[in-house]
């Protein structure tokens, strides 16, 4: 009868073995693999034992259940670290596990010449199979060591049930229960409370190996994203991270370990939020789709950069319409924000001076205008506009590289004179435009007439050659606009004939100086 089941828990053990290696899931199914093919040939030894008809056969057949014992706990407590302390795995765990494997089955091999591990082995009944074993020293080291391991296993299982949520606790029932089973057998195996010495441990653990099969099945246990990452996505620049419907970290690619390798290591049990430099714009669960935030990246040199990254959080729903977890895909967009700034840059920057162009500066000065009137600010702004007297006839002299010289230099003398909210732009040409919100009409010619004094004073040198420059200015007061929206860019429009009639009246004056109009409004 014994082996009778024997036989079946074999062919269980084998199916097992083969669906775990079928599976491919991740290196946590490694140990599966390694505790269901140890188990196989743990059985595999104890049938032959019933077999046997002879002490040497008996003796064989211990030797290979020897070579499945040893793997059994470490197996075990591999798989149960993996999944609920990664933090813990190391490198060295599974050549120390086959290593220990190995000098445990070299033991048994040559018992017969040191008697340590077993110091009789006989078979007192040949018809019922009842072998009479008398253990050494080393086997009770070896027994030690198992149990030993198994009460880690434990502590970390029930450590970790009573802490996790209720979804974690929903998936962790199954391994509980085997638990708990291998911890009976272990007991009744200790004690020998089964007739005729039988070991109940093949057994039992293929009983904990279907529970676990079955966890991995129907909660996707020992998976690292099944569907959502393949051999495509782990390759994939994009950091992608998997999380269960409480934000606990399933499973992540290379790219998102590179940006944040603390992933590595984190409790599968706790939120994405608590991952060492997890974003603070990513913890808001609210928003889904196109988060922006900035990360700073240190290089293999030592180099810090600042780079931009966007994310996107998408619900995973099953085929059932539930709700089951979440992915978050983070793409590096550095290069993209670097080009559309630059692409900014250049639509709203003159190329030859760096300051605003014309485009930009009627939308900075509209909506400088538009806010007044939005926020009822009872105060007026003031617009200046000068042109470089004689322009061409300096290109004509110096060159046109000195004329753009020139002109550089003369937005750098007006900057220094403005405030940092002013608004300068090149306007056209030779021309430049200025926009001073709350500016009193009474400081106003002053102003103007102190930015051409210092165009005038100042030293214009290019390629060792002074050049004499003076500029027209044109000044207005802008009075407080009634009306907002559409009516803004009339009154810009307004203000801007004004400005331009009043630096042509310095210009037919004589030049080189400044002269205040009169803001008009149309219709009037």
């Amino acid at each position: 009868m014994i082996l009778f089941f024997l036989i079946i828990t074999f062919i269980a053990n084998i199916g097992i073995m083969f669906y775990s290696v079928a599976r491919k899931d991740s290196s946590r199914s490694v140990y599966f693999v390694l505790l269901s093919a140890a188990l196989t040939v743990y059985t595999a030894g104890c049938m032959f034992i019933e077999l046997s008809g002879t002490d040497d056969g008996v003796m064989t057949s211990l030797r290979i259940a020897n070579l499945g014992i040893p793997f059994l706990a470490p197996c075990l407590l591999l798989i149960v670290v993996r999944l609920f302390q990664p933090a813990s795995v190391k490198s060295w765990m599974l050549p120390a596990v086959g290593t220990y494997g190995l000098l445990t089955f070299l033991c048994i091999m040559f018992n017969n010449r040191h008697g340590l591990y077993y110091t009789d082995v006989r078979l007192v009944d040949i018809a019922g199979h009842l072998v009479h074993i008398e253990y050494g020293v080393l086997y009770w080291v070896q027994q030690g060591i198992s149990l030993l391991l198994m009460i880690i296993s434990y502590i970390i299982l029930f450590r970790q049930f009573i802490k996790g949520n209720k979804k974690l606790r929903s998936h962790m029932i199954l391994v509980i229960i085997g638990a708990l089973m291998v911890f009976v057998a272990n007991v009744m195996n200790f004690t020998h409370i089964l007739p005729n010495e039988t070991d109940p441990t093949p057994f039992v653990m293929t009983f904990v190996l279907i529970l676990l099969t079955v966890a991995m099945a129907k909660y996707k246990l020992l998976d690292i994203g099944v569907t959502a990452v393949s051999k495509a996505l782990k390759t994939m620049d994009d950091a992608i991270i998997i999380m269960d419907s409480d934000w606990c970290v399933l499973s992540f690619n290379d790219s998102a370990k590179s940006l944040f390798p603390s992933l590595d290591f984190h409790p599968h049990t706790e939120p994405v939020a608590k991952v060492r430099g997890w974003p603070p714009e990513l913890e808001d669960a609210g928003i889904l789709s196109k988060i922006v935030f900035e990360r700073e990246n240190e290089s293999v040199d030592g180099a810090k950069s600042v780079f931009t990254y966007r994310a996107d959080k998408n619900k995973i729903i099953d085929e059932r319409g539930n709700h089951v977890g979440w992915n978050i895909i983070i793409r590096d967009v550095t290069g993209i924000t670097s080009l559309v700034s630059q692409l900014e840059n250049l639509a709203t920057t003159d190329s030859l001076t760096g300051i605003c162009n014309r485009r930009s500066f009627i939308e900075k000065v509209t909506r400088e205008l538009d806010m007044s009137v939005s926020f009822r600010l009872n105060i007026s702004n003031a617009l200046l506009m000068y042109d470089i007297d004689d322009f061409k006839k300096i290109n004509d002299t110096y060159g046109h590289a000195a004329g753009d010289h020139v002109l550089c230099s003369t937005v750098e003398i007006v900057k220094k004179r403005l405030r940092s909210y002013d608004i300068i732009a090149r306007y056209g040409g030779e021309e430049f435009i200025i926009f001073m919100p709350a500016t009193k009409e009474d400081a106003l010619y002053k102003i103007a007439q102190s930015l051409c004094k210092m165009i005038e004073n100042a030293k214009i040198v290019y390629n060792g050659t002074r050049i004499p420059v003076t500029a027209s200015f044109g000044a207005v007061q802008i009075p407080p606009s009634e009306k907002g929206g559409a009516e803004i860019m009339k009154y810009y429009n307004d203000a801007m004939l004004a400005v331009d009639e009043a630096m042509y009246d310095a210009k037919h004056n004589g030049k080189n100086q400044a002269v205040v109009g009169i803001f008009k409004k149309s219709g009037e």
